[in-house]
Formats: structure tokens, C-alpha cells, sequence
């Protein structure tokens, strides 16, 4: 056998390996549904304004309460939601996120919805708090919180 047969021979089998084994490659991943985003991400919505989106996302699960953070110790969120009977947000806790600062609790506040798409929660209510550009004075705001955990 000549050396370009062989060159020729071995150029075959390095193609044909390479397309056998692409077909034996992991299926695409099935698309996300509606309404999800992608895993680790978060976006916040103040009285109808986004105010935050990060990927900074924290997930835990203790029983059927899930515990979700986003953002960190400054600006951010922390929610728990029971799945015990339902989908139930115990509480939700922003931090100067669009200048708003405040909270949401199941036992305080009026009821706040909850939906979850996938891996992503979508929780919604009103929370009571202040504005940075005015502390002293108590507002309420609307808040959008979707994780993708």
C-alpha cells in the first residue's frame, strides 16, 4: 500500500468515527416551558418596573419549603415558599432593589400568588417598605420576583 492510499484510508476512518460518535452524542435538551428562564437566573420587577436581573441565585429546600436568594446581602431578595398544601409564599424580603426596600409576610400582608413554570417560581403580592430617596415615609409596592432555581 502506498503512503497517500494509506493517508487516504486513515482520513476515511477518522471521518466516519467522528460521525458515528456525533450520533451517539446527548440529545438536545428539551425546550424550557413558557414562562421559565434559564436555571440560575432572576429577575425583579417593582411597581411594574424591572429593577434587577442577576444570576446570582441561591436554592435550598428544607421539607416542602424552598428557601430562594438572589442578589446578596445588599441588594436582593429572600423568599420561602411552602409546597405543603399548595404553593404558599411565607414571606418575601427585598433589599434596595430600585431604591424599594420591603417585605411581604403570609401572615400580615394580603395574599400573594405563586406559579412555578419548570424550575421557575414566579411569585407576586405587595410588600410594604420605603423608597431610599425618602425613608422615613411607609410605602407599599407591587413586586414581581421569577427564579429560575
Amino acid at each position: 500500500m502506498t503512503v497517500s492510499r494509506i493517508r487516504l484510508l486513515a482520513g476515511v476512518f477518522v471521518t466516519t468515527a467522528a460521525t458515528m460518535l456525533s450520533g451517539c452524542s446527548d440529545p438536545e435538551p428539551a425546550p424550557a416551558p413558557p414562562g421559565s428562564l434559564s436555571n440560575g437566573t432572576a429577575e425583579v420587577t417593582i411597581d411594574g418596573a424591572r429593577v434587577d436581573t442577576t444570576h446570582s441565585v441561591r436554592c435550598t429546600s428544607e421539607g416542602a419549603v424552598t428557601t430562594i436568594n438572589t442578589g446578596d446581602e445588599n441588594a436582593g431578595t429572600t423568599s420561602a415558599v411552602d409546597t405543603s398544601e399548595g404553593m404558599v409564599l411565607q414571606f418575601a424580603q427585598i433589599r434596595d432593589l430600585g431604591g424599594f426596600t420591603g417585605g411581604y409576610w403570609a401572615d400580615i400582608d394580603p395574599a400573594a400568588e405563586v406559579e412555578v413554570a419548570g424550575r421557575t417560581f414566579h411569585v407576586n403580592g405587595t410588600a410594604n417598605g420605603f423608597n431610599a430617596s425618602n425613608p422615613s415615609a411607609r410605602i407599599t409596592q407591587t413586586f414581581s420576583i421569577r427564579v429560575a432555581c
